[in-house]
């Protein structure tokens, strides 16, 4: 057999994987949802946004190989890039040993969940398992979560509802699930998101039951899902139901000022008591948001939970024995530094009134 007939073999046969059955269903309920949008403010993409979505709309119809790698392709979403992880990076290697090194020092190990090698996972190996700047940033917040109480609330007894704004490609969805299997996670993002998240996580949880904005029944009977995505245009839908927690990763700061206002104000009129953010307050490349924190404050009693002084972009520099190797609280460190640009772990405490 030449080439080319293994190639149209391997292709014939990954079509008929779960994953690219996963990706066919997703691309036509993201589809769907694309044909019924509205302009409305909370739903239309920032200028950020618009550009950032032309990135990547092959991936409205993407082959079975790129399914196969879809984290190979979720650089359009977090920059992080498979070649930035080949194995004979060293330095590289270490780096990200001391920086997990740091955060097990903060809480030990039992909410680290470690990179899955299924759709490409990749991602340095330390101690038989991968580890990437996802993952030890999903780490990190998890870790903040503990330390602002939020997890003690999701323990206690009752399935509890997660609501995550801007899921990206579903990695902190994943681990979260795995960590808590009974929670309910309501995924809101821009439709074509979810060829990203959805397909990964429809892939990493074969038994779960998925529910999408538009199929069907209203998410009504949420104890009953594992997972539901709602595109950001249909945010209102989620009226009657009232989350135990909303949370933001790192793409508040690309949203202009009125769909943070709108997203903050819509968690606080569903009753929901805790919000969670990890943004700066302004990104450098978006003049349509003033401040995150400021913004989050008008309906949420906020408290930064410190960790590391390092944000989680940045690995500690082995050749530099002074840098601090342990958790730090916001002080004297910050001298000298424009905090409106530092990411921050921010939770919230809903306020009785507005």
């Amino acid at each position: 057999m030449g080439a080319r007939d293994e190639l149209s073999s391997r292709v014939a046969a990954l079509r008929e994987s779960r994953a690219y059955s996963n990706y066919e269903r997703v691309r036509d309920q993201v589809l769907q949802m694309l044909d019924t949008s509205s302009d409305a403010a909370e739903g239309a993409p920032s200028a950020y946004w618009t550009h950032e979505l032309r990135n990547f709309e092959y991936m409205l119809n993407a082959s079975p190989l790129i399914v196969e790698n879809l984290r190979h392709h979720t650089f359009h979403l977090t920059g992080v890039r498979t070649y930035e992880y080949r194995p004979h990076r060293d330095e590289a290697r270490r780096r990200f040993e001391a920086k997990l090194r740091m955060l097990v020092e903060l809480e030990g190990d039992a909410l680290l969940v470690p990179e899955a090698p299924a759709l490409g996972g990749f991602g340095h190996e330390i101690d038989g398992a991968l580890y990437n700047i996802d993952t030890l940033k999903f780490f990190e917040v998890l870790i903040a979560l503990q330390r602002g109480a939020v997890l003690d609330e999701i323990r206690a007894p009752g399935r509890k509802l997660v609501w995550e704004i801007g899921a990206g490609w579903g990695g902190f969805a994943y681990q979260f699930k795995t960590l808590f299997p009974e929670v309910t996670y309501v995924v809101v993002d821009l439709p074509e998101l979810f060829l990203f998240s959805a397909t990964y996580l429809m892939t990493m949880f074969p038994e779960a039951k998925v529910h999408f904005h538009g199929d069907g029944d209203a998410l009504t009977d949420w104890e009953g899902v594992d997972f539901a995505f709602v595109p950001a245009r249909a945010s209102e839908s989620l009226r009657g139901l009232q989350p135990d927690l909303a949370l933001n990763m790192v793409s508040f700061q690309e949203m202009t000022t009125e769909q943070v206002d709108g997203y903050a104000r819509l968690a606080w009129e569903l009753g929901c008591p805790l919000v969670y953010s990890l943004n700066r307050d302004r990104s450098p490349w978006n003049p349509e948001i003033d401040s995150v924190r400021d913004v989050l404050g008008r309906y949420y009693w906020l408290h930064e939970v410190p960790l590391l002084e390092l944000p989680y972009t940045r690995l500690p520099d082995l050749k530099t024995p002074s840098l601090p190797e342990r958790a730090v609280q916001w002080g004297l460190s910050a001298l000298g530094r424009d905090l409106s640009v530092e990411y921050r772990h921010v939770v919230g405490w809903r306020r009785a009134s507005t």
